[in-house]
Order: C-alpha cells, then structure tokens, then sequence
C-alpha cells in the first residue's frame, strides 16, 4: 500500500489572533508571500475540487488551515460542502483547525448541515495553546479561552 497525499487548503489567511509564535499574525503583516490577506473565492474552490474529483485524485485526508483561521472564512460551512460532495469519497477525512472564537453553535450546525451524508467524517480540531486564562491572553493576544471552551 502506498501513502496518500494530504491536500491542505487555507480558507483565509486572516486570524483574529496575534500569537507570538506566528509571525504574519503576531507582527501584523498586511501581506503573505507578497500577496494580500484575504479568502478563498467559493467559485474557485469549487472549480479546483470539481478538477480534483475528474481527475480521480485521492487524499488521505483534507485539512481546512495554514496561516489563518478557517472560521473567518464567511462561507466554511459551504467550503465544507464542496469538498463533501467533490472528494468526500476520495478521502479518509476532512478537518478542520481552529481556533474556535468564531466557531458559535449556529456556525458548527451550519458546518455539520453541509458535510451531511458525506462519506468521509469530519475532525475539527480546536487549538488552545493554553489552560489557563492569563497564559492564553499571553500567548494568543486576546482574552478569549472562556469563550473557546463553550464552543467546544
């Protein structure tokens, strides 16, 4: 048996977030490899995904992440979807990395409505960095972990 690739793919690259391990965050960059911040246009996704689909490509698994947090992405839910219906049946898993400010309840359904039914399951992994409130405001640069913890 071979290994399968893992497709990553980055929603946003904006994070709502200035960990001091993550420099573009912490420093402020206004830009990544010299290009903007910004998101990912759901038209593109789905034309990539459909791409991937026809060409029978196969993942181990697809991660939503990298420099930003995909749950700044206004339209994960249906970023989501996409994969789900492209590559739900080409791939062992879809996850997701948060860190779950913005991840309230209505979003999670939102999330959960749109991978429904969809052969692969869906890991969301949400990232603290800290178990206590003033180490998470120290690290991260916001005072946010009660708030994480109820959305877990």
């Amino acid at each position: 048996m071979h290994p399968r690739p893992v497709l990553q793919v980055e929603p946003t690259d904006l994070c709502n977030l200035t960990c001091t391990m993550c420099a573009p965050h912490h420093e402020g960059w206004a830009q990544v490899h010299g290009i903007p911040k910004g998101t990912l246009d759901l038209g593109r996704w789905e034309r990539i995904a459909a791409g991937l689909e026809a060409e029978d490509c196969r993942f181990d698994h697809v991660i939503f992440q990298w420099l930003g947090d995909p749950s700044l992405h206004p339209e994960l839910h249906r970023i989501l979807g996409v994969a789900a219906r492209h590559l739900g049946s080409r791939v062992g898993y879809l996850r997701v990395d948060t860190n779950g400010i913005t991840l309230t309840p209505p979003r999670l359904e939102a999330i959960l409505d749109a991978v429904e039914g969809c052969a692969a399951p869906l890991l969301i992994v949400f990232t603290l960095d800290a178990a206590r409130p003033e180490t998470y405001h120290r690290v991260k640069g916001q005072d946010a972990l009660e708030r994480v913890r109820r959305h877990i």
